[in-house]
């Protein structure tokens, strides 16, 4: 965890020394003193710290905030087209520049023709609102796309072909919007109501295709594959699996984060090793930022990453006040914990974040989840059948219509949120600064651990 921890630490001082040379020369000064110090075991482990925190600050020189330009580029729209009251929003990816970008066209007849895949000139993208005499269709975007990027496009096209088949159920809006947000990661259909009910009762997460939803995934594949019983196969077909629908589904930051643990988790059981979740995470979290170090100030990337190691650390520790085979004799005791436990430990990492940013708490998140976790596990795998068998798509939507309904209503009780937060910069680390104190000061009074943390939790 802490060499996670200096290269985040390096990536937000990045902006502090501009000259990459400079970096380049110290970071590889440093790296032929921590070799001269492999006698002395401390100072060597401090010195690859800082090696990696320079590491981290070299990485930080990649993220470049562009500025506004009137020049035409060429785009790919990588998105399902969302219809704002007086703009189609999309995503364009711009292959030349190598980034995606979030665009407004201005809504007429030729805008509501933009569909997923198009090629695109644009002028001014940056600006983000693009009016119609500044884009036209036309360009070779398409043919310009790296490997990876025509992987994506291949996916999102597919994922298109499922999101027709939900339309063919003669769904109304909100039921359309629910399934293709909570099943194949398209929010592009949900209303503003729609998205302040899930907000309101901090249900937001289900739309955010995450880890519950990897897990999901991950189990079913894990029992149509015959678990152990074909063990090496069964672990390449969920590694397949699960990287086919994170595709599919966006490449969203919590997707690409549940997704790479379980990968890990699938090559460490192939070789037979002890697998740490937290040390899973933070491998992560390193490849993650190597890959992308602009994904370090992504909201979904913190958000998801703080909710997962706070549940493996408080669930982890909070079962050594318990017997040891306690939830083997106690299977329903077994379930409450885990959903109380997971809630809270993951509200206490969430909840500052999404004050700061969105200025809310949501009251009843701990009732909300225990109507929408086994509400999505149930709409996931509803999916997946209807998609096969559309017979029983009636059921689907009669699912989904109650989750909706019993958001709503918990949504207007009273002091379902308190809103205008807003904590500054300095309150937030307060703020975790304390939870972390709260966090050592039970670690010193819980019993020693019978168990490595890998045989107790894993999510």
């Amino acid at each position: 965890m802490i060499p996670t921890i200096s290269l985040i630490l390096g990536l937000v001082a990045a902006p502090l020394v501009p000259q990459t040379g400079v970096l380049l020369a110290v970071l590889s000064g440093c790296l032929l003193l921590t070799c001269l110090l492999w006698r002395w075991g401390l100072l060597q482990s401090l010195g690859v710290l800082v090696c990696v925190f320079l590491l981290g600050m070299l990485m930080g020189q990649r993220i470049k905030h562009s500025d506004v330009n009137d020049c035409v580029v060429e785009a790919v729209v990588f998105s399902e087209p969302a219809e704002k009251p007086k703009t189609m929003a999309v995503d364009l990816l711009l292959p030349q520049k190598g980034r995606q970008v979030r665009c407004y066209l201005w809504k007429d007849e030729r805008s509501k023709s933009v569909a997923l895949g198009h090629n695109l000139l644009v002028r001014g993208v940056d600006k983000g609102f693009v009016r119609s005499k500044d884009w036209q269709f036309g360009g070779q975007g398409v043919a310009k796309l790296s490997r990876i990027e025509r992987i994506r496009l291949y996916f999102l096209l597919k994922r298109h072909q499922l999101l027709n088949r939900y339309r063919a159920l003669h769904v109304d809006d909100d039921q359309y919007a629910i399934l293709a947000a909570m099943t194949l990661g398209d929010k592009s259909a949900l209303s503003k109501e729609l998205r302040e009910t899930y907000s309101v009762t901090g249900a937001s997460h289900v739309l955010a295709l995450s880890g519950m939803h990897m897990g999901i995934i991950f189990f079913l594949l894990y029992h149509l594959t015959l678990g152990r019983r074909h063990f090496m196969l069964s672990q390449m077909v969920i590694f397949i699996g699960i990287w086919a629908f994170a595709f599919l589904t966006g490449l969203s930051s919590s997707v690409v984060r549940s997704a790479t643990m379980i990968s890990v988790f699938v090559f460490f059981a192939m070789a037979g090793r002890r697998r740490s979740p937290v040390n899973q995470l933070c491998f992560t979290a390193i490849v993650m930022l190597m890959v992308s170090p602009a994904s370090l100030y992504d909201i979904g990337f913190q958000m998801s990453f703080a909710a997962v190691l706070s549940i493996l650390l408080w669930l982890t520790l909070v079962e050594r006040f318990l017997p040891e085979d306690y939830f083997a004799k106690h299977r329903v005791q077994h379930y409450f914990f885990g959903m109380v436990g997971m809630s809270l430990a993951a509200q206490m990492a969430v909840a500052p974040l999404v004050a700061f940013y969105f200025g809310r708490f949501s009251t009843y998140f701990l009732l909300t989840n225990f109507i929408v976790v086994p509400m999505a596990t149930l709409i996931l795998y509803g999916a997946l059948l209807v998609l096969f068998l559309p017979v029983f798509g009636p059921a689907l939507l009669w699912v989904v219509d109650i989750l909706n309904k019993a958001l709503e209503w918990l949504s207007q009780m009273p002091y379902a949120s308190i809103d205008g937060l807003h904590p500054s910069v300095f309150q937030l680390c307060l703020i975790y600064i304390a939870v972390i104190c709260f966090y050592w000061l039970v670690r010193i009074f819980a019993p020693s651990p019978n168990l490595h943390p890998s045989d107790r939790v894993f999510t």
